[in-house]
């Protein structure tokens, strides 16, 4: 730990959630969010002609966002909407989803629709940032990235990946949450026990993650594995292949410290470089996490060293990091892509029709009734429930972040 963030963070951490995670300068984030309202409000808008050929038709999805917003904040006009949301001073990011390009992701024709909201609000152009992780997944997304003085910012978090280490530019060394799962420190102490022999293909995995993060670092030791590793990420039928790896590591790095490997970072975008944010989500199945869609759509594109929230489907790490202030008070407003659903892993493999946006302000709400979606359209093509391991949803209410109880969530379901 450097000498400038062992201070920082000895000065301004705060326990959270019994200790389970920390949250480090909290003062560059802002206040602590208030509690959710007694019901919340989300609104879905079926529009008969929202895809032409799979893609988002603009003039639908402009109806969609008209009727929706109006119904959600309660304003007569779609710019007073917009006005009720964000102000001519705020500088606004767009966080959207770029995994799946073109076929499945956040659509442009939502992306305009909310720039030219925001646009009508007073904001101005080039307080305009629509971003998601790194620069080279916007490649298939038809946005181009810009990072200058004039026009809408569009860019990633970094132009380097994240995933496995602490730190990388673009995000603040000072703001983080952190967790011991993942650590070389949490694995030497499952080897004392010996998880190898019971663990699953996820827990093993997740618990060698320290070691892809010396290899991202230039560690030789490491780096053999490294390969190995990529192709473990996704083959979880392969224990035998992870459990080998993990026997053979056990004792060969007694000697090594991995600084701040605890930590998962903020985005410099959320912490310093916005002041309000709008989440453009897709729902999508996603084997790590049952669903993904408001809560995860944000969590797992904002912070660094995130592969080892895995280990639990994300359950610990997603409430922790949506509580943030960077996050919680700044957010404003979940807009839900559900017209195509990705039903198959992330990268839509496999699709099926919805013909809806959804609105909300509430991420668990939205995310209670995308659970639902999900689970009848995958039911109608014939593939099991992942109900069971969509555990953050439950864990985010619990956290306090809004509600998973339908008979809290006040849903509207309009036509336009």
């Amino acid at each position: 730990m450097t000498g400038m963030g062992r201070r920082r963070f000895v000065r301004d951490a705060a326990f959270v959630a019994g200790g389970a995670a920390l949250f480090g300068g909290p003062a560059a984030c802002g206040r602590a969010g208030a509690k959710a309202a007694a019901r919340s409000r989300v609104v879905s808008v079926a529009v008969a002609d929202m895809l032409k050929d799979l893609d988002y038709d603009p003039a639908a999805v402009h109806r969609a966002f008209d009727a929706g917003l109006r119904e959600l904040t309660g304003e007569r006009t779609l710019a007073g909407a917009w006005s009720s949301l964000v102000g001519p001073d705020d500088v606004v990011g767009i966080k959207i989803n770029c995994i799946g390009a073109p076929r499945i992701s956040s659509s442009l024709a939502s992306i305009n629709e909310t720039v030219a909201g925001l646009k009508s609000a007073g904001v101005k152009e080039n307080a305009i940032v629509v971003w998601d992780r790194m620069d080279r997944d916007f490649r298939r997304t038809g946005l181009a990235i810009n990072r200058g003085p004039e026009g809408v910012r569009v860019m990633g978090c970094s132009t380097e990946w994240e995933g496995v280490v602490p730190w990388v530019a673009g995000y603040d060394p000072a703001v983080y949450v952190s967790f011991e799962d993942g650590t070389l420190r949490k694995f030497r102490e499952l080897v004392g026990r010996g998880f190898t022999a019971e663990g699953s293909h996820r827990e093993i995995f997740n618990s060698v993650s320290w070691l892809w993060t010396l290899a991202q670092q230039g560690d030789a030791r490491a780096r053999k594995y490294e390969a190995e590793l990529r192709r473990l990420y996704t083959d979880y039928d392969d224990r035998d292949g992870i459990k080998r790896i993990a026997e053979e590591v056990a004792d060969a790095f007694d000697g090594v410290v991995i600084e701040n490997e605890d930590r998962s970072c903020f985005a410099d975008i959320v912490t310093k470089g916005i002041t309000k944010l709008v989440n453009i989500a897709v729902l999508k199945h996603n084997e790590d996490s049952g669903v993904t869609w408001a809560a995860k759509n944000i969590a797992l594109g904002v912070t660094t060293n995130k592969v080892r929230f895995h280990i639990d489907y994300c359950a610990k790490a997603i409430p922790e990091i949506m509580a943030a202030p960077c996050i919680r008070d700044k957010t404003v407003l979940h807009i839900g892509e559900a017209a195509k659903i990705s039903t198959v892993s992330v990268a839509g493999a496999q699709i099926a029709r919805d013909e809806r946006i959804f609105f909300s302000r509430d991420p668990v709400a939205m995310d209670r009734i995308g659970l639902d979606i999900l689970e009848e359209k995958r039911a109608a093509q014939g593939l099991e429930s992942i109900r069971g391991i969509a555990t953050h949803v439950a864990a985010c209410a619990r956290k306090g972040l809004g509600t998973d109880d339908l008979k809290r969530i006040d849903w509207r379901a309009l036509r336009a």
